[in-house]
């Protein structure tokens, strides 16, 4: 008991006629929340301390020196080790998550594909579009893997070039390959749009003017994208007292003698607009003593497109077609001479038109062409 005494080396404090042990422990580490202390000691729950367990593991040493406290040790021992081994973990680091793991090596290149987007073509038009691809290894080989639209070629380059035949949605079935090993490939159907061609339909000749008497004429387009504009091209003129309006109508009265030839350009609605140049004429006639066909041609058609043309007269009568045929889809209106519908053919139609009024009557032949 004296060596435990000793090795606390307590205060004695005198009260009046006795002792009282009140030794001084704050040298001595604190005990964990559990009650729990380092080998070799053990926890004085009344004070909180971790003494030396002298007494009952063996005798006390008189010259131990005191425990440190736990916090302590862990702190500036077991931390500082594991700084060093996470010195170690940086090299480890960098060997399982750099570049050999996570980059392009191990994920390799995106996957191959067609880029789907081509710029317009314009029907019977020379032609120029390069296919795009993404991902995978350039350069790219391109091939057809069926049949192109008519008037088309596909390079391996990916270009496409030539003069399409026919106007709306075109697919171009297409594969693409690249330079990867093994070899990655793409395929698809691409769309090209192909717009159709304008073209000015005239009638060539336009109706012929009766010499100083009202005229009513209207100039026609076909393709492109209604509504249509016209007008004269640069330094054309029409026949002196005519006029032509932005709607294609041509009106005015004329006593300018002969045949005269103009140039008209048509402008649709579509963007980029397309512009087409026709050139027409205008022929002067005296006025005629019966009911006479003044139109000697009509306008081009289109297949699908609404086609409406009054055929012009000095006089009113009755109208039908006494000779060959009309294209299918096209009908004439008997009482107004007007021949309306949609073409449903391409192709040359020729057919007599015949106009009769109570005593006379006048024939022409006329052909529809139908783009």
């Amino acid at each position: 008991m004296r060596k435990l005494l000793a090795a606390l080396t307590g205060a004695v404090v005198l009260t009046l006629g006795s002792c009282t042990f009140a030794p001084d422990l704050s040298r001595f580490a604190t005990c964990d929340t559990a009650g729990g202390c380092p080998t070799g000691t053990s926890c004085l729950t009344s004070e909180n301390r971790c003494l030396p367990a002298c007494g009952e593991g063996g005798p006390c040493d008189d010259d131990r020196e005191p425990v440190d406290p736990p916090d302590a040790g862990t702190d500036a021992g077991t931390d500082a080790g594991m700084d060093v081994d996470a010195g170690t973990n940086v090299d480890a680091g960098t060997e399982d998550a750099g570049v050999a793991d996570a980059g392009e090596t191990d994920a390799g290149p995106s996957a191959l594909a067609l880029e789907p987007l081509l710029p317009d073509a314009v029907e019977s038009t020379p032609y120029s579009g390069q296919l795009q691809a993404r991902g995978g290894t350039p350069p790219y080989t391109f091939n057809s893997t069926g049949s192109l639209p008519a008037g088309l070629l596909l390079d391996n380059e990916g270009r496409l070039t030539g003069a399409p035949k026919k106007a709306g949605d075109q697919v171009l079935p297409v594969e693409v390959t690249d330079q990867s090993t093994p070899t990655k490939r793409a395929s698809g159907s691409l769309t090209l749009h192909v717009r159709p061609l304008l073209r000015v339909a005239g009638p060539e000749p336009l109706a012929n003017a009766v010499n100083n008497r009202a005229y009513t004429e209207r100039v026609s387009a076909t393709g492109g994208k209604g509504p249509y504009t016209f007008a004269l091209a640069p330094e054309q003129s029409l026949p002196a007292g005519l006029t032509l309006a932005a709607n294609g109508l041509i009106t005015g009265t004329t006593t300018q003698a002969g045949k005269t030839t103009f140039a008209v350009v048509a402008m649709d609605s579509d963007t980029p607009p397309q512009s087409a140049t026709g050139t027409l004429s205008i022929t002067l006639t005296s006025a005629p003593g019966t009911v006479t066909l003044l139109s000697k041609a009509v306008p081009t058609g289109r297949v699908g497109s609404d086609y409406s043309y009054t055929v012009r007269t000095s006089g009113t009568g009755n109208w039908s077609v006494t000779g060959g045929a009309l294209p299918p889809g096209i009908l004439l209106d008997p009482k107004e001479g007007v021949l309306y519908g949609k073409p449903m053919s391409t192709g040359d139609f020729t057919f007599k038109l015949t106009v009769a009024d109570l005593l006379f009557s006048d024939e022409w032949s006329y052909t529809l062409h139908v783009d």
